[in-house]
């Protein structure tokens, strides 16, 4: 788990806290306090806000020795400091930063077998989706390339590509649409994607190269699969990539691996793909942050089918505690002192008298997530190391019936109940991780031989992604997880 700060309270129960010079608490008081000015009533760090926070850290560097990296300051220690503050209040906040602006960088991909999908003949479906997708985006400093055989930087401007009527028309010319340089494309994407910046790819995700008639199928796997390995190295441990199904309609030739320069009519659904890249802060502050609430909301686009994120290691750090009382629950529990929200740490557990058995209540926020809903409510998708056997029975909503007075704090802002298990009561850790698995989906989208051409399928799909998944599994510290939470029992 990466470093976190928390205030006074909460420090008993999570064994963490600031380094201060001075024998009392009296420069983090005043820190808090400039906090709860700044950003209490609108639970948002804006330019000015992060201006006056800056300004007094500076001046008290001495007294904040862990917000500063070879007398730098460490803006993640700060964010990561300010949301905990915020966190542990009652009740708790949210916190928005809009004080960095996120640069976007907009690759669309022109080849052969994109063009159909802005046909004149078709439902327009693929241009409402980008448009509205790329409308939702704040501020105008961005930039806008073509892909295929090249990276083309588009002169006419992001703006400009929106307005325009003919997508592909205004694109003509730009690179060899015969195939698709993935290798040069990905690395753009993923290496030269800078802090504070966003790359945003939309393609249909074939694997294509120059020459591949006759070329067996198994052939063009392999390599494709051995190029984004290649391509996915080390810098994946501080980047996110999020890929999302789309579907749009088709209308007009496409082009089988076999036959590259000679395409089949095709009218009907055909799927293609968003991809987005970032730092992982990046992507974290994406969900978080007001003014890119509706751009993330890709579930509602037009045409939105599946998505699935790539992470190494504990992206995603959401709120949970375990709840007092509950109509789940069997047996009896105290919480350790020193918890005032939160509840991580018991002790005293016994088994219920009736039914003889152990069940407890972690409340969770699973919100802000760039994760299936399906996904993150499965237990196959979760595994838990313990002592005592410990299981997930049950993922379910919180439902108004929880909201009780006595549990209210600690629900916090969680949206789940997870119903746990226990064999037997004694003192053990007890770690729950979501794991980060390659999708169902992935492999039902994938067509091995496009020579009829299946409507929701995309050739050679699961190896591309195979490979990016395998270069994010080899920098992980372990199995891939998206979040871990820990739970304590003591005798």
């Amino acid at each position: 788990m990466k470093r976190r700060f928390l205030y006074p309270f909460a420090v008993a129960f999570m064994g963490v806290a600031l380094t201060f010079t001075s024998c009392n608490n009296g420069p983090q008081k005043e820190f808090n306090k400039l906090l709860l000015e700044v950003a209490e009533n609108d639970a948002t760090v804006d330019a000015n806000d992060w201006t006056r926070i800056k300004t007094f850290l500076e001046k008290n560097k001495a007294r904040f020795k862990d917000f500063f990296k070879n007398g730098e300051l460490d803006e993640d220690a700060v964010e990561d400091y300010i949301e905990d503050f915020f966190e542990n209040r009652r009740p708790p906040k949210t916190i928005s930063f809009t004080n960095v602006a996120i640069k976007v960088n907009f690759y669309l991909e022109r080849s052969g077998s994109m063009v159909p999908y802005d046909s004149p003949q078709g439902d327009g479906s693929f241009k409402a989706a980008i448009v509205n997708m790329l409308n939702a985006l704040p501020g105008n400093d961005n930039k806008m390339f073509v892909v295929n055989s090249s990276v083309t930087p588009y002169p006419k401007g992001l703006q400009q590509f929106v307005r325009d009527a003919d997508i592909f028309g205004s694109t003509k010319g730009m690179g060899d649409a015969s195939y698709t340089d993935f290798g040069q494309i990905f690395d753009n994407i993923l290496n030269k994607t800078g802090k504070d910046e966003l790359s945003i790819l939309v393609t249909d995700m074939i694997y294509s190269t120059r020459d591949m008639a006759g070329v067996n199928p198994q052939k063009v796997f392999a390599e494709a699969q051995g190029m984004t390995s290649n391509v996915f190295k080390t810098s994946v441990k501080e980047k996110s990539m999020l890929i999302v199904k789309m579907t749009g309609s088709y209308d007009g030739p496409y082009y089988p691996y076999n036959s590259p320069q000679s395409g089949k009519d095709y009218h009907g659904k055909r799927p293609y793909y968003i991809i987005l890249v970032g730092d992982n802060k990046v992507m974290r502050r994406l969900t978080k942050n007001a003014n890119y609430q509706t751009f993330c909301d890709f579930p509602h686009l037009r045409g939105f089918q599946n998505m699935y994120l790539f992470d190494t290691d504990d992206l995603y750090e959401p709120y949970y505690s375990l709840l007092l009382a509950g109509n789940d629950m069997r047996g009896s529990f105290r919480p350790e002192r020193g918890q005032d929200r939160q509840v991580t740490k018991i002790k005293d557990v016994k088994v219920d008298k009736n039914s003889g058995d152990l069940q407890l209540e972690l409340a969770v926020d699973l919100s802000g997530m760039f994760i299936d809903k399906d996904y993150l409510t499965d237990i196959n998708n979760y595994t838990v190391q313990s002592e005592g056997n410990v299981k997930i029975k049950q993922i379910r909503e919180v439902k108004s019936s929880d909201m009780t007075p006595n549990e209210k704090k600690y629900l916090g802002t969680a949206t789940h109940i997870f119903v746990l298990t226990l064999d037997k009561p004694s003192a053990q850790d007890i770690s729950i991780k979501l794991l980060n698995k390659l999708p169902r989906w992935v492999d039902m989208s994938n067509d091995d031989d496009d020579t009829s051409i299946e409507p929701m399928t995309t050739f050679g799909l699961k190896y591309l992604l195979q490979g990016i998944y395998d270069s994010y599994a080899r920098n992980a510290d372990g199995t891939p997880c998206y979040f871990e939470m820990d739970l304590e029992i003591d005798r």
